[in-house]
């Protein structure tokens, strides 16, 4: 081919090749529209966010108070877990614990950004991060007030009515994308004297585990749709 002609096959593959160029005016005109849409980048990104789980997946466990961290020992200990780890589709189940993710002092960081338990997810190179709390709403009472003064308190006259929820959410720990959460409530209530907060610490603590369990029940038809949508 003379040089002639190969310069001219040259700029029309350069020409060619530069016409879908990412930053061209009509990319960068959808681009801007797209980011109109939102009122703040971190919006934006939160919603862009995409799943890159891969199968079969190394799922972290991080709970997020102590309350979930302690049901999950006591659960664990007992056998209880090792249906969520005989889950199809599932590698290993990891635990994300405070020698993981802390704040210096093997203290946990608790309710603090998303980031920071998937960055500790991320060094178990797990795929996902399933994030547990439990919160409880405690209502005190007494059944017959002037009862604790004529009984001098040695008969059972306090009421605590106790609503425990276990709250879940699946998230990848590369992008952040959400897969499911969960959401799962019990209640207890106990009769106590005025001086007996073992057994109304008791009753939280088992209201907690019932929640907990109650929403564990729930993770594998979660995770089965998690599959089926997502699997490759």
């Amino acid at each position: 081919m003379k040089p002639r002609h190969l310069l001219s096959a040259t700029l029309a593959l350069a020409f060619c090749a530069c016409s879908s160029y990412v930053n061209s005016p009509k990319v960068a005109a959808d681009r801007a529209a797209t980011a109109k849409a939102f009122s703040d980048p971190l919006i934006a990104r939160a919603y862009n966010a995409k799943p890159t789980m891969r199968f079969p997946a190394r799922i972290a466990i991080a709970p997020q108070c102590d309350g979930a961290q302690q049901e999950l020992r006591r659960l664990d200990a007992t056998g209880k877990l090792d249906s969520l780890r005989a889950l199809p589709s599932v590698a290993a189940f990891v635990p994300v614990n405070p020698l993981v993710i802390s704040d210096g002092d093997e203290k946990p960081i608790w309710n603090k950004t998303d980031l920071l338990v998937r960055e500790a997810a991320a060094k178990l190179h797990a795929d996902a991060v399933f994030l547990l709390k439990v919160e409880t709403n405690i209502t005190d009472g007494k059944l017959f007030a002037p009862l604790t003064t004529v009984s001098l308190g040695l008969v059972p006259n306090n009421r605590a009515e106790v609503i425990a929820t276990a709250l879940a959410a699946l998230v990848d720990t590369r992008t952040g994308y959400i897969y499911g959460t969960l959401e799962r409530s019990a209640g207890r209530s106990c009769l106590t004297i005025s001086w007996d907060d073992f057994t109304r610490d008791r009753t939280i603590q088992r209201a907690s585990g019932d929640a907990v369990r109650k929403l564990l029940s729930d993770v594998p038809d979660l995770w089965r749709s998690v599959v089926q949508a997502h699997g490759r």
